[in-house]
């Protein structure tokens, strides 16, 4: 009988963490049952799921907090070997539930994605830091998907076990995806107007309103297309932002895409405008496909992936005058960018998806 491999997480949507937890179970299916546990799912993958014999276990609540008995009693019932608990907040719930209903005997490891700098944002994120600081040494492991993540983590607790495994990205092949099917007559190409391509989610954190401020102080000298891909609560806001700024006609929005890499191979500059990160997979990909990428030095993840800026421009947070001025710089120096672009082979070395996903099935087969 096959032991049992629970992925928690509390709201399985369409990005790359998503697209993570596929690779690793894909890897970890051969010899466990697998489990994905959450309070809403997107169909996007539900092909992929069924394919890999993933078990989907829906809990019938809004937010996880809700969800606390209805986890515990399906914990009780499928008795894991092993859970994964993607995000913090899922972490702690998962900690608190094994502390007080089963003695500290659930083997959980917690699965960091994005900095510990977004929590610091409200009320409700200070308290989850606060109650992952008193708690988490009761996890197995920490995983984090950067380097910079976790040391961030690190800083929890001085017995806390932290290892850095970046994302198994690299386990598609970007180039056949992108040559899935052809862009020819979208109204975004025209002809020597180069593009400007952001991939994700619409909203505070992804930060797409600096993108739009920075075409807007070059626009007069330098007319692109601006193609974000993406669903979130800014749309209307960055369509009005545009209009009144005229440059509406400039502004392509299309919803998520389960291979938008067609789009990105098109575009001249990908970039990448978030507050915070974990270890960004849009940028990986950008660099498989060649893409020259412009990015905010968040935390975490970016600088690691850019080399520091030698793979690519790197902006300051939020400083959407710095980020107009890295665009103009683009298209004035081509040899400043042709040097950035050969060390593009050198950053994807880091990224070994064999080498990741032997890392996870180590760990697993030495917990369980």
């Amino acid at each position: 009988m096959k032991k049992k491999i629970i992925f928690y997480h509390p709201n399985f949507g369409d990005g790359g963490v998503e697209k993570t937890n596929l690779m690793i179970s894909k890897k970890l299916s051969k010899q466990y049952d697998i489990f994905f546990l959450s309070h809403s799912f997107s169909n996007k993958f539900d092909k992929e799921i069924k394919r890999i014999g993933i078990k989907k276990i829906l809990i019938p609540s809004k937010r996880a907090i809700f969800g606390f008995m209805k986890i515990v009693r399906f914990y009780k019932k499928i008795k894991p070997d092993l859970i994964f608990s993607l995000q913090t907040h899922a972490s702690v719930i998962s900690l608190l539930l094994s502390m007080f209903f089963f003695r500290n005997k659930l083997k959980i490891i917690c699965c960091e994605r994005i900095s510990i700098k977004r929590y610091d944002w409200n009320l409700k994120g200070k308290i989850i830091i606060l109650l992952a600081k008193l708690i988490y040494r009761n996890s197995k492991l920490v995983i984090c998907n950067s380097k910079e993540l976790s040391k961030e983590y690190k800083t929890l607790s001085k017995n806390l076990k932290v290892v850095t495994i970046y994302n198994p990205t690299l386990n598609s092949n970007f180039n056949l995806l992108s040559k899935k099917f052809k862009i020819k007559a979208e109204p975004f190409i025209k002809k020597n107007k180069p593009i400007l391509f952001s991939l994700g989610r619409l909203d505070y954190n992804k930060n797409n309103i600096m993108l739009l401020k920075a075409y807007n102080k070059i626009k007069d000298k330098i007319r692109c297309s601006i193609v974000l891909m993406g669903d979130g609560n800014e749309k209307n806001m960055l369509f009005d932002y545009a209009k009144k700024n005229n440059f509406e006609k400039d502004l392509f929005i299309f919803s998520f895409k389960k291979n938008p890499y067609p789009y990105l191979l098109k575009s001249d500059i990908l970039i990448l405008t978030s507050r915070t990160e974990g270890l960004p997979n849009v940028l990986i990909e950008g660099l498989a496909l060649k893409r020259f990428i412009i990015s905010t030095k968040c935390p975490t993840g970016p600088k690691e992936i850019l080399l520091n800026g030698k793979a690519g421009f790197l902006v300051n947070n939020d400083d959407y005058e710095d980020l107009a001025n890295k665009i103009r710089i683009y298209f004035k120096k081509p040899e400043l960018v042709k040097k950035k672009k050969k060390y593009i082979k050198k950053s994807l070395l880091q990224f070994s998806p064999v080498k990741s996903l032997i890392k996870y099935q180590e760990i697993v087969d030495n917990l369980i």
